[in-house]
């Protein structure tokens, strides 16, 4: 389920009710009206491990934990070029998030097109992916 508002600047602001609980070995999508479904890491999809990533990653960016990308590319041993991509993600729409996480996206969605960039407006996002 997801809300959506028009925020005093005009901005939208949208809200799926999801979370997300990664314990090092697997991650979990918590929805509250199916409970728990557990996601073993070896079978998601790369579009559902980038968003996922991308979720963690702005998560500790936005709750302190680090305070650069530079920062978490070295607490997570990894390229800050590949956090970017990742980050990126979280920048999608809120239905398209959700169509990933729930393994139903369209065909015309991948992670190629992703690394190509994508419109900031949602619409035009959708329109790119032939939702």
């Amino acid at each position: 389920m997801r809300t959506m508002r028009r925020l005093v600047n005009g901005d939208l602001e949208a809200t799926i009710r999801i979370r997300l609980k990664f314990d090092g070995h697997k991650t979990v999508i918590i929805k509250p009206d199916t409970g728990e479904n557990e996601l073993d890491p070896d079978d998601l999809s790369v579009l559902q491990k980038a968003v996922i990533q991308g979720l963690r990653y702005r998560d500790k960016l936005e709750d302190g934990t680090v305070k650069t990308v530079t920062e978490l590319a070295r607490q997570e041993k990894t390229e800050r070029a590949f956090l970017f991509r990742s980050l990126s993600t979280v920048n999608l729409a809120p239905d398209i998030v959700e169509m990933i996480l729930n393994g139903t996206e369209p065909k015309t969605l991948t992670m190629g097109k992703l690394r190509k960039g994508f419109p900031d407006d949602w619409a035009e996002q959708r329109k790119l992916f032939g939702i």
